[in-house]
């Protein structure tokens, strides 16, 4: 049985089953009405078969779970960025990405037309250097599916590519970054079973493509991985350990479980594969927020609520008092910048860990206030009125829900050191140019009521 790619928009491809082989006139019919891939032209020059290197000036880059909040916003950030290296390498000058995800699956929070909108977005932004591949990684996607896809785009129009030779053709991808992953605690309590599946062992089919091609490779790991630091009330700190390794504390949610895990998969790796040992890294990701946020995500559904115009009542509810719990809140520009440092970093000498968020705790109550304050104005400044001020919005206090930590913030010392990474974006001005995005005509028109 043979993978067929099924034209979705140009450049979209999803992989279907075709019980057949195509003939070659069908073949070359197939690749006209995909053009994406054909379009590159990645074939070998004959100094480039001799040295074993590219010049073509671009660098591939593969984004997993590149439809959700997080890959969405990092696959825009580096195609718009168009340099993930050095301004004086001008060998890295242009970025490639192969974009990686579901499209038509609703898991975990996300909708399909929340995806769909993504994925429009992305191909207007990226144009012919993005590409995406409608595929589960986690229900059984093999190595080969991907490597197949790249020999079509190093296939030339004079078809001088040998296809059946694997030899290489994993070395044009340069950086993987693994983002797919069943998020929130909520979800995995639900279905901790398919937390596993979608967390671990597609952390493993991506650590083996990066060993394969040589690649970087960043996994996307949480904070959630260092357990409740309520009543230690200090930044969590890398080489501090993770959840479990005192022997007595235990994860709270099969979502933390299956970050570790995933995390125990990449470092096994790093140790067995000393040659792609330097090439990994872990990144610890707190709590991220910002456009096209996750719809499970409080800023999100706070921002709903207060600048939905139908919404004649204004309820916010928290989980807790206000003041017993906080977070660590990080811009997704911010956090796609720290990825991007941690994809190219030239410092470490082994796999390395990495916090990348602001290392500033913030109590529920102060988020809540920043939101009603950023809601209030971006009301004001669309010339809307509304009859509610900030104290007609009703608080609804709830209990803490079964998974939920306490208190959990960075220490953020290794990023500054190893990364050069630091948080610019307060959380104020974050939260009022997320109000200003929830507010707008774009939201309104391809993401609002879902």
């Amino acid at each position: 049985m043979h993978s067929k790619c099924i034209p979705l928009s140009p450049g979209v491809l999803r992989f279907g089953v075709d019980t057949q082989r195509s003939s070659a006139r069908g073949e070359r019919k197939r690749r006209e009405r995909c053009p994406r891939f054909s379009a590159f032209a990645f074939a070998a020059s004959e100094d480039e078969k001799e040295t074993g290197q590219r010049n073509f000036g671009e660098t591939v880059v593969v984004v997993t779970g590149c439809l959700g909040f997080i890959g969405s916003n990092l696959v825009s950030h580096l195609l718009e960025r168009r340099n993930n290296r050095s301004q004086d390498d001008d060998v890295h000058e242009n970025v490639i990405i192969i974009g990686i995800d579901v499209l038509d699956v609703e898991k975990g929070p996300y909708k399909k037309e929340d995806k769909r909108a993504n994925l429009n977005r992305l191909m207007h932004i990226g144009k012919r250097r993005f590409v995406f591949i409608d595929r589960d990684i986690s229900l059984g996607i093999e190595l080969s599916m991907i490597e197949r896809e790249l020999r079509k785009m190093k296939k030339t129009k004079d078809n001088d590519f040998d296809a059946e030779d694997d030899s290489n053709v994993c070395k044009t991808i340069d950086g993987i970054i693994h983002c797919a992953a069943y998020s929130g605690v909520k979800d995995t309590l639900e279905d901790p079973s398919l937390a596993f599946r979608a967390n671990v062992e597609t952390t493993a089919i991506m650590i083996e493509l990066a060993k394969r091609s040589e690649a970087n490779f960043v996994f996307l790991s949480s904070g959630a991985t260092y357990g409740d630091n309520f009543e230690r009330k200090k930044p969590s700190r890398e080489d501090e350990g993770i959840m479990g390794d005192d022997g007595k504390s235990i994860p709270q949610s099969p979502y933390t479980l299956s970050k570790i895990a995933a995390e125990a998969v990449v470092r096994s790796y790093a140790r067995a594969f000393t040659e792609i040992e330097r090439k990994i890294t872990i990144t610890r990701i707190f709590t991220c927020f910002g456009n096209y946020g996750r719809p499970d995500m409080a800023i999100t559904r706070f921002m709903q609520t207060l600048l939905d115009d139908e919404n004649r009542e204004k309820k916010l509810t928290m989980f807790g008092d206000g003041d017993e719990s906080w977070r660590d809140y990080c811009h997704v520009s911010d956090v796609c910048s720290g990825i991007e440092k941690a994809l190219w970093r030239e410092n470490g000498s082994t796999c390395e860990t990495v916090n990348v968020s602001r290392g500033e705790a913030v109590t529920l109550r102060r988020l809540v206030s920043s939101v009603q304050k950023a809601a209030s104005e971006e009301l004001k400044a669309s010339s809307k009125t509304s009859s509610e001020s900030d104290d007609d919005i009703k608080i609804i206090v709830e209990p803490r829900r079964p998974g939920d930590v306490g208190g959990t913030f960075a220490d953020v010392t290794k990023a500054k050191d190893l990364l050069d990474f630091e948080a610019k974006i307060s959380l104020e001005e974050g939260v009022a140019s997320v109000a200003n995005w929830y507010n707008s005509d774009e939201y309104k028109k391809h993401y609002f009521k879902r």
